[in-house]
């Protein structure tokens, strides 16, 4: 069936829509459940928690999530995962207020390891179903404002998140969530799932390992078509490089410049805006042609980015520098992240076959969350163990340049080889 432009275009503002008051509302309760646990356990971890439990959860629930989004129909999926969201959320603001100090964890941790479960779900299937939701020429505007209410989220959550806790207490994020997710629940129910392929059933008699053994085809799949192993790799190598920012920037302008903490909130609001913007580039930029050097050029400007960014961070300790060339460099590197990502989702969601898609997805955004934690693990014993913070940063651009070069021919080939891979396909 074909999907109109105008019904393209009303899905699109529906979908947008649902994105941004669900990601702006999860992220305020993500902010609003750290700073609630920080003033109940006095713990660093409590900013932590969500950071631990989530790729936990991600690894533990990689294959069935996986299994599971191709094997029904996605709307059915994004319903039943909403509706257990939104059960959660109303047993946990039944229960939060009946425990104190280190005991708030008793309900916390069950809720977060639950609320993870759910949003894997719904954003592998969400990411999955775009092109039943749009025609395929539309579906990198979709991806792009999908990232864009993402960018928007992380710029505004954080002050509506202390202002709101300062006023009314934790709770209030709670009902947030549960306001927002029914909202978003009721747009998500207006959409029409245009679908390609019929939800399978083995009657109930499913076979012993038939979750590993369905999780395999997925693999197989993707071992036909090498891009898609390069795709996965270099945003597992981008997200590794990505968590020195998290660790890095702090640290480096409270530890080793002493110049206060504003410049961080300024960094990292200018590093969200240049993801907004990315984003927005993206919703304008042709999709049609060159996947390569959407690919490249960014690893290469990253590099050169970080590298600068280390430079700084070197050579200026003053507020005015570190915050306005900061911004500036830091602008650029959620830029160029920005296209990377869009590309790498519109490419995927354009030539993936549509059995498949669930289970590469859930591989892809498993790896990536994954790498997180680790990646913070060991740039936090870096930065310890490191003397001059800079140079982390400075070898981490030299490392990309060098990432760049190294798989440079290689993805020119699966490149050229994919696309025919494609055409023998169709």
């Amino acid at each position: 069936m074909i999907i109109t432009d105008r019904e393209s275009n009303i899905q699109i503002v529906k979908s947008t829509l649902s994105n941004v008051i669900n990601s702006l509302s999860n992220n305020m309760l993500s902010y609003g459940l750290g700073l609630m646990l920080l003033s109940q356990t006095n713990s660093a971890i409590s900013f932590g928690i969500e950071m631990i439990i989530a790729p936990a959860v991600g690894v533990l629930f990689v294959i069935p999530i996986g299994n599971l989004v191709d094997k029904y129909k996605h709307k059915t999926v994004l319903i039943v995962s909403s509706l257990v969201r939104i059960l959660f959320l109303v047993l946990f603001i039944l229960s939060i207020d009946h425990f104190d100090g280190l005991y708030k964890m008793i309900p916390v941790i069950p809720f977060v390891a639950v609320n993870a479960i759910c949003a894997n779900i719904s954003t592998i299937t969400y990411t999955a179903s775009v092109h039943e939701l749009v025609h395929p020429e539309k579906i990198q505007r979709l991806s792009s404002l999908t990232n864009v209410a993402n960018s928007f989220s992380n710029i505004f959550a954080p002050v509506l998140g202390v202002s709101l806790y300062a006023i009314f207490g934790f709770d209030i994020f709670i009902l947030i969530g549960i306001l927002s997710t029914s909202i978003a629940f009721l747009i998500m129910l207006s959409l029409r799932f245009h679908y390609q392929t019929k939800e399978t059933s083995n009657n109930g008699k499913e076979e012993p390992f038939s979750q590993i053994q369905d999780f395999k085809e997925g693999i197989n799949y993707i071992k036909k078509r090498k891009l898609i192993i390069d795709i996965i790799v270099i945003s597992m190598f981008l997200n590794f490089i990505f968590s020195s920012m998290n660790i890095g920037i702090p640290y480096i302008i409270e530890t080793e410049l002493h110049i206060g903490t504003k410049p961080i909130g300024y960094l990292n609001t200018s590093n969200a805006i240049g993801l907004l913007s990315g984003s927005l580039f993206m919703n304008f930029f042709p999709a049609k042609k060159g996947t390569f050097f959407k690919i490249m050029i960014p690893v290469f400007s990253l590099g050169v980015e970080v590298l600068l960014l280390g430079t700084l961070f070197q050579n200026m300790d003053q507020l005015f520098s570190i915050t306005l060339y900061g911004g500036i460099v830091s602008f650029f590197i959620g830029f160029s992240l920005a296209i990377i990502e869009v590309n790498n989702m519109v490419y995927l969601q354009k030539t993936i076959t549509t059995e498949f898609l669930g289970r590469v997805m859930s591989i892809l955004t498993t790896a990536n969350r994954a790498l997180l934690p680790i990646g913070s693990l060991i740039y936090t014993f870096l930065f310890d163990s490191i003397k001059f913070g800079p140079y982390i940063f400075m070898g981490n651009g030299i490392l990309c340049m060098a990432f760049g070069l190294l798989v440079f021919p290689r993805l020119l080939k699966s490149v050229k080889k994919d696309h025919l891979f494609i055409k023998e396909h169709n």
